[in-house]
Formats: C-alpha cells, structure tokens, sequence
C-alpha cells in the first residue's frame, strides 16, 4: 500500500519525497520554473534548465540537478525526470516504489516548441496530473496558427503607423513568439522582465534575432512585447498610437471579457498549458488505474473522466488518499 498525503504540495507518505511543495519540506520536487516564490526546502530536485531559470529563488536550498531520462534511487524508490512539454526545462517525475508507479505531471503540454522538449508520456498506476483548463471549452488551436495571427496583428499596425503592442506571460510561450517574430524580420522591443527570462534562455543555448530589451527612447516602428502587469507601464505613456492585445488561454470563448479585463483592442488564445482535448489525449494513453486531480477544473475534469470510465477525483486540501 502506498498512500499521498495532500498539504500544500504532495508527499509520497514513507519518504521525503514532496512534489512541488509550497510550504517548506525536507525535499520536494520543482516542476518547473513558473513560480513566485520558492519556500527555502532542504533539498529541491529539479532538471538543469529549471535551476537555471530560478536560479535566483534558491540560495536557501540544497539544488539536485537532475537531466531527463536519468533513473536514479531514492531510498527504496526509482525516480526519473522526463519532459512534461510546459515550458524549458518543465518535467514529469517518475517513481517506482513498492511495485506500483505513480506520475505526477506537473503542468502540462502536448504540441510542439521550439523552446521546450516535446512531451514524454509513461504509463503508471497512478496519475496525478494538474488541469488548468479541464472543461471542454477550452481546446486550443495551435500555437504556429496564432504566432502566425500575432504577425499579421503586429505587421498591419506597422503599416498604418501605430506600434503594436502584445501583453504576454514573462517566459515560455513567450519565447517562442519572439523567436517566431524575430525570424519574420519584426525588430522587437522586449520589457526587461521578459529580457531577463530571454538572456537566460541564450545562456542555455537557444538564439534570437531582433530582440532587444525596451528603451523608452528606442520604440518607433518596434513590436513591444510586455508582461501581463505591465499594462501601465511608461514607455505606454509615450505612444501617440498604438494597437493593443493580450495573449493568454483565458481568450478561448471569452474574447470579450478578457479584452475588456485587459482593455486592450484584441485577444489571442494561446496557453503553454494543455487545453481538454489534450488532457484527455493523455489519460487515454496512460490509462491508469487511479487519477487524482489538482488545481484549475479538476472538478469538471474528473466528471469527464468518470463518464469515460476512469476512477478520477479532485485532490483536496488535507486528505489522505490510499492508492492502490
């Protein structure tokens, strides 16, 4: 019998095993780098590009960097890492222990990148798996169809002399976008939280053409690229005329309300997360005995999943759930 404990994270009861914990723990593991704030754990295991990119957040712990597909034990457990498809460096995380294997995802995206590993997908026992957008309106076109959109948005208000202007999460899909509007010839203006995300992704590799960090002198015939806080930001203030628009999964359906949320002239439906159909696809593939469900529409997702005959459940806080 192996039994997950639920409180403010996850832990495997018998180990020290956490999975992204936000309270302090002896260890946990760190999905990905889309955090705010890091509690100071012990220990952290994460993949390399993950400690990269929260570098910053983790003096206070002890950093096991852990590279895709690299079994290693944990006591009496196996763990593994394998790509989750979120974003750089997000990860899945594998354990076998007392004859039965459990996944926990983490966030997750099925499709392809250009800036992250594309999806590994294993069978298990036991899943549990976050569902930000679990209710079926939210299938997501894909994200080549709307880069596309985004230029042609970007390139027509350059044309009639207006600066466009595009309201976007601080890494990930972002990233992908830039790369995309700087391979199209766009000189791009990036705001320095995302150019600091954008530098590091260098360091890891990875290349971008014209894209430079935001200048409240240097913006003309520029597409600026900003955080979705930033909707008030200075370099705005300068702009005699500009063409707005916000990217974001919250646009799949409610075009209007985001607009108006974000008082910009339009709305792109864009997640790194994994829209229903995806997450669907997934559990299709896994087929596990036991799914347990975490944040978003875990409720409207476990309804979809009992009505395909798998034994589903949102994951609560402070219960203890027996698996298997």
């Amino acid at each position: 019998m192996c039994e997950v404990i639920y409180n403010e994270g996850i832990q495997l009861k018998g180990t020290d095993l956490w999975f992204d914990a936000k309270k302090k723990v002896n260890l946990s593991f760190i999905s990905n780098a889309n955090i705010q704030a890091l509690p100071p754990h012990d220990r952290i295991i994460a993949t390399p590009e993950t400690l990269k990119l929260i570098e910053t957040k983790t003096s206070d712990s002890i950093a096991l960097s852990c590279p895709y597909n690299r079994p290693f034990a944990l006591g009496n457990a196996k763990i593994e890492l394998i790509p989750s498809g979120y974003s750089l460096g997000a990860s899945q995380i594998v354990v076998d222990i007392n004859n039965k294997r459990i996944v926990y995802t983490g966030d997750l995206k099925i499709g392809d990148s250009p800036t992250s590993k594309f999806i590994e997908i294993r069978r298990c026992d036991v899943l549990i798996m976050k569902c930000r957008y679990g209710d079926p309106e939210f299938n997501f076109p894909p994200r080549e169809d709307v880069c596309r959109q985004l230029f042609e948005f970007a390139k027509e208000s350059l044309y009639f002399n207006y600066t466009p202007v595009i309201f976007i999460d601080i890494f990930g899909k972002s990233m992908d976008l830039i790369q995309y509007l700087g391979n199209k010839n766009l000189k791009l203006g990036i705001h320095k939280s995302i150019y600091r995300y954008l530098q590091l992704y260098e360091e890891l590799g990875f290349e971008f053409n014209n894209a430079e960090r935001l200048k409240t002198k240097n913006i003309r015939k520029k597409v600026l690229l900003l955080p979705l806080h930033a909707r008030t930001a200075k370099q705005l203030e300068l702009l005699n005329k500009k063409r707005t628009c916000v990217v974001t999964g919250l646009a799949k359906g409610n075009e209007k309300i985001v607009k108006s949320s974000f008082n910009v002239d339009l709305a792109y439906a864009m997640s790194n997360h994994a829209g229903y159909d995806e997450l669907i696809q997934y559990v299709e593939i896994v087929k596990p005995k036991e799914i347990y469900l975490l944040e978003g529409q875990s409720v409207e997702f476990a309804k979809s999943l009992k009505s395909r005959g798998y034994n589903a459940k949102p994951i609560e806080n402070q219960i203890q759930l027996k698996l298997l």
